[in-house]
This record gives C-alpha cells, structure tokens and sequence, in this order.
C-alpha cells in the first residue's frame, strides 16, 4: 500500500473515532475529570505531530513515484525531519505518566487532613476528591499512551516508505 494511502487511512480512522468520542461525550466527561487538563496538552500535540507526519508522507511519497529529482533526493535528511515526531511520541508519553503523579498528589494532599472520621458528609467529600485525583492520573496516563502509541504507528509506517526510497540511493553510491 502507498504510504500517503496509509496515511490517510489511518487519520481517517482517527478522525472517526474523534467524533465517536465527542458523540457519546467522552471529551466532556475528560475535560470535567482531568484538573491538570494534560489530557488536552497530549491531544493537542498528537494533532499537530499527525499534520506534521502528513506532510513528511507526503514528501516521502512524491520521491517515491519520481515527482523529485534523484538530486534533490539525495541532498535532503529524510531522517532528521522525522525525528521530532518520535521525540514528541515519546513525550507525550512522559506528559502522561507527569499527569498520573499529578492526579495521585492531587488524591492524596490534604485529603485526609482535619476530617471527622465518623461524619459521613465530610467522608463523601473526601472521597469525591480522591475520585478525581484519581480520574486525572487514569486519564492522562490513558490518553498519553494512546496517542504515543499512535504516533509511533505513524512514524513507523513514515520510516519504512522512507527505507524505501533511501535503499535504492543508497545502493547507486
């Protein structure tokens, strides 16, 4: 399969699921969840690495049918533009095990500090804090695995057009 075809594939499916999400009220329920709002931060980033991934495809792909001179094939760094998108893979990975000691700090300060044990109101509102402590660490630990994984997919695939076209240059020398 062509690599933009892939590409656009895989984004299509994505886009789909994106408004499956909306739909059933998915990005509501996380936005009322998530206090540190990482969850945001990651699908942000993972929009904008996917646009970038895009149009590296997209480059890739023209070089591959011959639309690019040999010339100006070997001159440029394939690599060196996809590196920001397995850094970025990698670090919304850290921005969600960042929100998960977030939410866990979030759960437990100050959750227990001066309450009556025994008064059952002041437990509820312990508890609905620690709830939510808790929903922002599971949230942008999900949220940050799934969008790097999806990344690394994409970058994945971007590497192996990329093999394709650098082998046979490579070869020529």
């Amino acid at each position: 399969m062509k690599p933009l075809l892939r590409w656009w594939l895989f984004i299509s499916l994505t886009i789909i699921l994106t408004f499956a999400f909306y739909y059933f009220g998915l990005f509501s329920e996380v936005w009322d969840k998530d206090r540190t709002k990482l969850s945001f931060l990651i699908m942000i980033l993972f929009f904008f690495t996917s646009i970038h991934c895009g149009s590296e495809t997209i480059k890739v792909s023209k070089a591959l049918e011959g639309n690019i001179r040999e010339n100006e094939i070997k001159n440029t760094d394939w690599r060196g533009n996809q590196e920001i998108g397995w850094f970025i893979s990698d670090f919304v990975l850290t921005i969600g095990m960042v929100g998960t000691v977030s939410g866990f700090l979030l759960m437990l300060t100050g959750a227990f500090a001066g309450v009556d044990l025994t008064d059952e109101v002041a437990m509820k509102n312990v508890l609905e804090k620690m709830s939510k402590g808790m929903s922002t660490a599971l949230y942008t630990t999900l949220f940050g695995l799934i969008c790097g994984g999806l990344l690394k997919i994409q970058y994945f695939s971007l590497g192996r057009a990329t093999d394709l076209l650098i082998g046979p240059i490579n070869n020529k020398s």
